[in-house]
């Protein structure tokens, strides 16, 4: 079988640690499981047009593969690959969702008024780095992200997009100046695309609600998995040695994982917290914040009402290096996540795999993630986080049990299990197109 597998998105770590985001655990991973499996002939793309970074990438990663596997502009330069970059914001400032038709005419209009000048600029292998000899029934072309260039579209390869979610296009009001462009686009040209990868049961259906262009049967579900690189961490030393760094003790905090943004829910986690009248009995006992910076939650809103003793109570930590992480996760007394959506939700799953009892949102692709493993509560309804919090703070038995039906349960999630699922749609598109 013949892969095309775009890794745009994990170049983009290359330059910005933040960008290791969900979605890139999630490209990353799958590849790791795709460049084991001998039957698959793996060639990797960018899309996107970031080839300096996607070389330093694999350099940094140890992927070394053969050139004619990386279908990439042979002669690509930083100085190329940021010309490229300001041409596709450019062209994007001219897609727009109100006017698709005219829209699309004056996209090619400019397209072939540039082209001259990219022949000029040696930037051609970039407009169509894919030759047209792999864009045959013979291969798969599977978008891991972002939107699927026309000339791809146009052609008899079989094609893949995976979209996480759709919670930008059914609540905009959780996303900054409502943009969606990205999975608006990816939802547009499904009348093309033969199918669809998403990673929920939830985001499954919440795609098939705002498109009538598939059908179910079109849409496969291949549900993630948490990183390696959390595990429960078994040696004490370590663990100090980590928390110290933050002023913390193992078992001397809640924790929570989330970017600091409205969707996720931290204005009523903390009130929830704050709210606990057993937290007198507990004077060190802190609730810890991790993630960067998101939108429209600003740090100093969040705990500004509250009293001095109260914002100690609080720790914003912001982005942590992934060799911490299970260190940090390891070290909870308990881990919250109060998102109002998620389409699938891997902070708790990786708490789960922490060994780390969770409590988590009873909306959206959340329950059917955690199962039986984790607590609920509704994350409108701030007392009612408020007493699950105590419960569990109050009841060691109740900790303990949830964690280890937590370690249970994060067993049933595996990335083998990702790919052997995603290889089964790109046998399923290959056979269709044939």
């Amino acid at each position: 079988m013949k892969l095309i597998y775009d890794i745009s998105v994990l170049a983009w770590s290359v330059k910005n640690k933040k960008a290791k985001t969900g979605i890139f655990r999630v490209i990353e991973n799958v590849l790791f499981q795709l460049l084991k499996d001998p039957s698959i002939e793996l060639y990797l793309s960018s899309i996107h047009g970031n080839i300096t970074d996607v070389k330093e990438y694999l350099k940094v990663q140890g992927i070394h593969l053969e050139t004619r596997f990386l279908l990439f502009p042979k002669k690509s330069s930083i100085r190329k690959d940021i010309a490229f970059k300001y041409y596709q914001w450019f062209l994007n400032r001219f897609d727009w969702k109100k006017f698709q038709n005219f829209s699309s005419f004056l996209k090619s209009i400019i397209s072939i008024l540039l082209y001259p000048i990219f022949f000029l600029l040696g930037l051609r292998e970039y407009l169509r780095p894919i030759p047209s000899d792999q864009l045959t029934k013979e291969y798969i072309f599977h978008s891991t992200f972002l939107p699927i260039p026309k000339y791809i579209l146009d052609s008899e390869i079989g094609k893949i997009v995976t979209i996480y979610d759709v919670i930008s296009i059914k609540y905009p009001e959780y996303f900054f100046g409502n943009k969606d462009e990205v999975v608006w686009k990816l939802i547009r040209d499904l009348k093309k695309t033969d199918s669809v990868i998403t990673i929920s049961e939830y985001s499954k259906k919440d795609i098939l609600s705002v498109t009538e262009k598939i059908q179910e049967k079109q849409v496969y579900v291949t549900p993630l998995a948490a990183s390696e690189v959390f595990y429960q961490e078994t040696s004490e030393q370590k663990i100090n040695e980590v928390l110290s760094s933050y002023a913390l003790k193992r078992g001397s905090y809640v924790l929570s994982v989330a970017t600091l943004e409205p969707r996720k829910n931290l204005k009523n986690t903390i009130k929830a917290f704050l709210a606990m009248e057993c937290l007198s009995q507990f004077p060190e006992l802190k609730l810890v914040l991790i993630g960067g910076k998101g939108w429209g939650t600003e740090q100093e809103k969040l705990i500004g009402n509250y009293t001095k003793e109260q914002q100690d109570r609080i720790l914003f930590v912001g982005f942590v290096s992934d060799d911490l992480l299970a260190s940090i996760y390891s070290g909870a007394l308990l881990f919250v996540y109060m998102s109002f959506n998620e389409g699938f939700g891997l902070p708790p799953l990786e708490a789960m795999q922490c060994g780390v009892p969770v409590l988590v949102s009873n909306t959206s692709s959340l329950p059917e993630v955690v199962g039986d493993a984790g607590v609920y509560a509704d994350p409108t309804e701030v007392m009612e986080i408020t007493r699950a919090m105590e419960t569990y703070i109050q009841e060691e038995s109740i900790r303990k049990r949830m964690a280890y039906q937590a370690l249970g349960r994060a067993k049933l999630y595996t990335w083998e299990k990702t790919a052997s699922l995603t290889k089964e749609v790109y046998q399923r598109v290959y056979e269709s197109n044939h």
